[in-house]
């Protein structure tokens, strides 16, 4: 078959083309550090790519959210404290008023201390982190416990995704710790806290010897009933702080795995780029000389 000038030209276009097009393709990859930029680059590794993506945000937002319950969980904790050492004190108090080498005067006093007590446990009862009551169940918006000391928050335990699919308690029962009610039946099985302070300011008033007394169980019931509220609180805690630690380490795991698929070898890179410079200059040079030859041939 005779070649043709027509012939060698389209051959020469379309080798010069397809050499640019590898030149103009690493210089994307080496300049980008990314093997797959376009879907049709590698269908299959761009479709790992987008999973592994969601993947990474979703490691992402789980520790987000596992980290932002921690922080309230070590509000909760600190608060809970303050409630116990307060607690501790008025059992002290009512342990030295009930002596009777102490006046009715002196323990009136006394009675002044624990309305102070009272109201330190109150607002220790009721704060906040944000604009979230962390002793209130779901609701953020109100104070959990009131003046009087009766319990107006709800019975939920808030949860947090720790791992895809995993849940995992994030607050804790606050009327279980105070009220002394059961989680499980809801009936009143325990130390009513607030009502024993109360009941030990009002024994202290009226110099009733057997009323001081009559608190010191109830309160020593509900200094246990802190005590295994602060234990709930640091066993959610652990879990939101591994949650934290172990999904951060799978988005780190993720990224390498993504970094793997679509991101070039350097050195690859650098080395095709050289060698697709190399075939495109050679391709322009014989490019060249055929036509050189063409024209030889048409002057002759």
């Amino acid at each position: 078959m005779r070649v043709t000038d027509q012939m060698l030209f389209a051959l020469a276009t379309r080798s010069t083309g397809l050499a640019r097009s590898r030149v103009e393709k690493s210089i994307e990859e080496t300049s980008s550090g990314l093997r797959v930029s376009h879907p049709g680059d590698d269908p299959a590794v761009a479709g790992l790519l987008v999973q592994s993506r969601a993947l990474q945000e979703r490691f992402t937002a789980i520790a987000k959210a596992a980290d932002t319950a921690s922080s309230e969980l070590t509000v909760a904790d600190s608060a809970a404290a303050s409630a116990g050492n307060s607690l501790l004190r008025a059992r002290e108090l009512a342990m030295q008023l009930v002596n009777p080498t102490y006046t009715a005067a002196q323990r009136v006093t006394g009675a002044a201390e624990v309305d102070q007590i009272l109201l330190a446990v109150l607002s220790q009862l009721n704060t906040q982190l944000g604009d979230r009551y962390v002793f209130g169940g779901n609701r953020d918006a109100t104070a959990p416990f009131n003046a009087a000391g009766a319990y107006l928050g709800d019975t939920a335990v808030r949860k947090v995704e720790i791992a895809p699919g995993v849940f995992a308690p994030a607050s804790v029962r606050a009327d279980a710790a105070l009220k002394g009610v059961d989680p499980t039946t809801g009936a009143v099985t325990g130390a009513d806290v607030l009502a024993s302070l109360q009941a030990l300011a009002t024994a202290l008033r009226a110099n009733d010897m057997t009323g001081i007394r009559a608190t010191l169980d109830p309160l020593a019931d509900g200094l246990a009933q802190l005590a295994s509220l602060r234990g709930q609180i640091g066993d959610a805690q652990n879990s939101m702080n591994m949650a934290v630690a172990t999904n951060q380490a799978a988005l780190n795991d993720e990224r390498q795995r993504n970094s793997k698929l679509g991101d070039v070898d350097i050195i690859e890179t650098t080395t095709a780029l050289a060698q697709a410079q190399q075939a495109l200059q050679a391709s322009l040079s014989a490019s060249a000389q055929g036509i050189r030859f063409t024209l030889l041939d048409y002057l002759r």
